[in-house]
């Protein structure tokens, strides 16, 4: 079961935030429905693929500055997003994130636009060479158990990697993607902690706000956003075995 929105184009995960893990907000009624943030809860990144990116871009908008200064200068871009995102509600993509960090190296970002295209088709190479891993090795068998189960839907903030492509990396970690609805914020237009991408969520698993429960390892976008929006909530250290004990109790009825 999947959700399609409006696809524009987007850009690793948006509003990172703290990484700690918690108990649920609330241990009762027990959910009908489960929410699941994506990176930093299911999946984690290869170490590989993010170096091999910034080359790409390095190369392409600033061969003048060292790998270590484009690095720096992406790493505090993407930061500088995640906060938009938190403020906002609204998704920060690919361009907007290539720009920021081109600008803080007064490099001219002008022309990112016109090369968006192309240099998207060729991170989506680099990403598929270098996929995401579960952060536990049990994680694609739970979520499909708990998938029998009950409905899920990965709500995520897309950031650098657009949903279209994510829905491949998730297949390549592991994940039967087909058993799940999902919402990422550049298809929406809307990034957590916003109500309107949990709300969205709701509509897709197709169960009151109150019976679903979201989980995640951000403590604003996924534990205040969701809460916010009337979802039980569930905050998990980005190792995956908060979640995994979760599904195990779920699958286990």
């Amino acid at each position: 079961m999947e959700l399609h929105g409006n696809r524009h184009t987007g850009a690793g995960p948006c509003c990172p935030g703290a990484r700690a893990a918690g108990p649920r907000s609330d241990l009762s009624p027990s959910p009908h429905a489960l929410s699941l943030d994506v990176w930093g809860t299911l999946i984690g990144s290869d170490p590989a693929f993010k170096p091999a990116r910034n080359e790409l871009l390095r190369a392409e908008f600033a061969p003048g500055v060292t790998p270590a200064q484009f690095d720096t200068a992406l790493r505090g871009a993407d930061r500088a997003a995640d906060e938009t995102c938190m403020t906002t509600g609204l998704d920060v993509g690919f361009d907007a994130r290539v720009c920021l960090a081109l600008q803080r190296l007064a490099v001219r970002s002008d022309t990112v636009p016109d090369r968006s295209a192309q240099l998207m088709a060729r991170q989506t190479t680099l990403a598929m060479a270098h996929p995401p891993r579960p952060l536990a090795p049990e994680l694609p068998t739970l979520v499909a158990a708990a998938a029998r189960r009950m409905p899920i839907v990965l709500t995520s903030n897309t950031g650098m990697l657009p949903g279209v492509l994510m829905r491949d990396l998730l297949r390549l970690a592991g994940f039967d993607v087909d058993d799940l609805a999902m919402v990422f914020s550049n298809e929406v237009g809307a990034a957590k902690p916003a109500r309107e991408i949990f709300d969205i969520a709701v509509r897709a698993v197709g169960v009151p706000a109150a019976q679903v429960l979201h989980v995640g390892d951000n403590p604003v976008a996924d534990v205040q956003g969701g809460a916010d929006a009337g979802l039980q909530t569930l905050l998990v250290a980005p190792d995956g075995m908060a979640l995994a004990a979760r599904l195990r109790e779920i699958i286990a009825g």
